[in-house]
């Protein structure tokens, strides 16, 4: 299986509200909206679309088993 490049680079600092929305999402690369860091990731900050931001939200905390995530999911507006 081939491993999928990240679109952006990140940055060790976040972006600014103006800054962010000038890049693509790491992603998928629509335009960004949103900043994630993962700390093994070399604590970089990336860039994310709305879209792609909900589904990371959606998936760590169904992994961390959240019993409510449907409900917020449902409730979140980032």
């Amino acid at each position: 299986m081939e491993a999928r490049r990240m679109k952006t680079a990140g940055r060790r600092k976040p972006y600014t509200k103006i800054g962010i929305r000038r890049l693509p999402c790491c992603r998928c690369g629509k335009p960004a909206a949103q900043q994630w860091q993962v700390c093994a990731d070399r604590n970089l900050f990336r860039p994310l679309c709305t879209h792609c931001d909900i589904g990371l939200n959606r998936l760590v905390l169904r992994w961390m088993g959240d019993p409510d995530w449907k409900q917020k999911i449902a409730e979140y507006k980032p």
